[in-house]
C-alpha cells in the first residue's frame, strides 16, 4: 500500500510517497489498484438510523433492514419504506419508519406488505420496494416492487398506496413482456416524470456476478405502459457491468433518478469485482447526466464511496466499516443531498443509516 502525493494531469506522472505495506511493483505493465481513504459525506448522527435498533418484528427475528424509498408527506413529515430481510434473503417484507426532519427516525413494527398477500408471489418469499414512490395526480403514491416468484426468479410489479400507507391498488405485475413472467429475472429500480415523459429504470439480474444490466423504458402514459405495454417510445440498456471500464468496475445493480437545477441525473451504483487487497467488494456511486439525447457518465464521479483500510476496519466509522449497501433512497432538501442506505458490518449483515452531502444552490442571475 503506497500513498499518492501528487498527480500531474498534464504530464501523466504520479508522485508516490511512503509505502506502508508490501513492496511496490514498478515493473512495466504492473497493475495498480486505487482506493479513496477519504470521505465527502457525513453519516447522519454518526450512527445507525434507529435508537434503539430493532432486531425483531411481528414476523420474528430478522437479519437486516434495507432502504425502500422516501415519501415526503403533504404535512412536511417523511416516511421511509424499509424492507426487512429474514435469514439469508429467505424472506423479505415491507415495514416503515417516520421522521419530521430526515435525521431523527422512529421505526414502526407494522407490516405493510409480504408475499403471502400477493397472488403471483412465492408464499414465503421476498418482496421489496425500490426507490422513492411516485406521487400521482390524485395524491396517491405508486410504489415499485421487486417480487420473488414461486420458481425463485424476480418479476417487476407495482402497487398504489396513500399517505397513511393504506393499499389502494394491490400489487400488480408490470405487463411489459421484457420485465414480466417466470422465465425472466428482474425488478424495477426507479420512476420519474421529466419533460412530460415517464422514465422507468429496470435491473436485469444474471447468475454471473458481472453480467448485470440497467435498462431504461420511456413512455408517454404511465399506466398504459405498466398495464398494457402501450405508449412506450424507447427501451434500451444504459449501463452494463464491467470488469475494467470506468469507476464502476463490477456488477451494475442500483440506480435512482435525481432532478437538480432542472437537470436529470441517475445516481448509479455497482459492486466492485473481487479484490486481493480490500476487505470486501466495495460499492461506489456516481452520476450519469442526461444531455437531452444520451446518458453520459458525469466527470464528477464517483460521487461517494465508503473508505476502507487494508484488512482493517475503517477507524472513523467503526460500526460502518465495509461497503455501502444497495437500494439507495435519495432526497434533496435544504441544499443537502440525503441518501438512505445500508452499511455492511460484522453482525448483522447491514445497519441502515443515512448520509448527507451539502450541495451548492442554484446561482441566481
Amino acid at each position: 500500500m503506497t500513498e499518492i502525493i501528487n498527480v500531474d494531469v498534464e504530464s501523466g506522472w504520479i508522485t508516490l510517497g511512503n509505502t506502508f505495506l508490501g513492496k511496490l511493483n514498478t515493473d512495466v505493465g504492473a497493475s495498480l489498484e486505487f482506493f479513496n481513504p477519504f470521505i465527502n459525506y457525513e453519516i447522519i448522527n454518526d450512527s445507525p438510523l434507529f435508537d434503539p435498533y430493532p432486531s425483531q418484528v411481528i414476523e420474528g427475528t430478522f437479519n437486516y433492514i434495507q432502504s425502500g424509498g422516501i415519501i415526503e408527506k403533504t404535512d412536511g413529515t417523511y416516511i421511509l419504506l424499509t424492507p426487512i430481510i429474514f435469514g439469508a434473503h429467505a424472506k423479505r417484507s415491507l415495514y416503515y419508519a417516520t421522521s419530521s426532519d430526515l435525521e431523527n427516525w422512529t421505526f414502526h413494527n407494522q407490516k405493510i406488505l409480504s408475499t403471502d398477500m400477493i397472488p403471483f408471489a412465492k408464499t414465503e418469499g421476498n418482496v421489496f420496494s425500490t426507490n422513492n414512490p411516485y406521487r400521482l395526480e390524485n395524491g396517491n403514491l405508486l410504489v415499485l416492487l421487486g417480487v420473488e416468484q414461486p420458481n425463485g426468479n424476480y418479476t417487476s410489479a407495482y402497487m398504489v398506496i396513500d399517505e397513511n400507507l393504506n393499499i389502494i391498488k394491490p400489487p400488480k405485475q408490470i405487463m411489459i413482456p421484457e420485465w414480466n413472467g417466470p422465465n425472466q429475472n428482474s425488478f424495477p429500480l426507479s420512476l420519474i416524470k421529466f419533460k412530460n415523459k415517464f422514465r422507468i429504470l429496470f435491473h436485469r439480474r444474471n447468475p454471473n456476478f458481472i453480467d448485470r444490466e440497467v435498462h431504461e423504458v420511456i413512455a408517454t402514459n404511465l399506466f398504459d405502459a405498466l398495464d398494457l405495454n402501450k405508449s412506450i417510445t424507447s427501451s434500451r440498456v444504459i449501463h452494463r457491468g464491467s470488469e475494467s471500464s470506468g469507476y464502476l468496475r463490477g456488477k451494475a445493480d442500483d440506480a435512482s433518478y435525481l432532478i437538480f437545477n432542472s437537470n436529470l441525473y441517475i445516481l448509479l451504483g455497482s459492486e466492485e469485482i473481487s479484490s486481493n487487497y480490500l476487505t470486501s467488494r466495495n460499492r461506489q456511486y456516481g452520476l450519469i447526466s442526461w444531455d437531452g439525447k444520451i446518458w453520459k457518465h458525469d466527470v464528477r464521479s464517483p460521487l461517494f464511496v465508503n473508505p476502507m483500510q487494508l484488512h482493517h476496519k475503517y477507524p472513523v466509522y467503526s460500526w460502518a466499516w465495509c461497503h455501502l449497501g444497495g437500494f439507495v433512497s435519495p432526497i434533496i432538501k435544504d441544499e443537502t443531498l440525503y441518501v438512505f442506505m445500508s452499511f455492511a458490518v460484522d453482525n448483522p449483515d447491514y445497519f441502515i443509516s443515512g448520509i448527507k452531502i451539502p450541495i451548492a444552490p442554484k446561482i441566481q442571475i
